[in-house]
């Protein structure tokens, strides 16, 4: 069976069940990283790095708490994981939201997710730098923004991939670029599309 077909069936699950034990040892291994990395910046006396880390995981703290709060436990069970399942690419997010309840968006949203992030992984290079920035804001509108920066197989499958996923999401695919080296889509959650298949 082709591969780029069943990633779009709602089937596909890109993340594993996650059970509180396993989230708690993968939590509390980024926390002591972090903590190693304080340390080593301290003996260096080198406080300026020190601040700067601080400041990167108060403001990771944060956007997962504004995460949490958009009520798309799923979702956000997701982006928080997504690191730990072994991408071909890291994953950031930063969500600017003014309380909204997204949860009326997330089956859409989700199932987006999923298979961009899938796309994502089907045509990048294991063992390079490569990182995904996830942008969530509800502001104007319940907007999600990918920003892919890495190295890009931009080949038929990948065509035809990015074809199939902008017919199945239509109007709600409000901007999508790429070369070899990056690829950007915002994507806006809150319009009416009659064309759209949860299928």
């Amino acid at each position: 069976m082709n591969l780029s077909c069943c990633l779009f069936s709602r089937s596909v699950n890109m993340a594993k069940e996650w059970d509180v034990l396993n989230a708690l040892r993968h939590y509390r291994h980024d926390w002591l990283n972090h903590m190693q990395l304080i340390n080593g910046y301290i003996a260096m006396g080198r406080t300026e790095k020190v601040e700067t880390l601080i400041d990167d995981i108060v403001n990771q703290a944060k956007n997962e708490s504004h995460l949490s709060n958009l009520n798309m436990n799923q979702l956000a069970e997701e982006i928080l994981t997504f690191n730990w399942n072994g991408h071909s690419f890291s994953l950031n997010f930063e969500v600017i939201s003014e309380s909204k309840d997204w949860s009326n968006w997330e089956e859409l949203l989700l199932s987006f997710f999923r298979e961009f992030m899938k796309i994502l992984d089907l045509s990048t290079k294991y063992g390079e730098e490569q990182q995904a920035v996830l942008m969530m804001n509800d502001i104007e509108s319940i907007t999600v923004e990918i920003d892919f920066q890495g190295s890009l197989r931009i080949n038929k499958e990948w065509i035809e991939n990015i074809k199939r996923i902008e017919r199945r999401y239509g109007n709600h695919i409000d901007q999508i670029e790429w070369n070899e080296s990056e690829c950007y889509v915002k994507f806006v959650a809150d319009i009416e599309d009659e064309h759209i298949t949860m299928t």
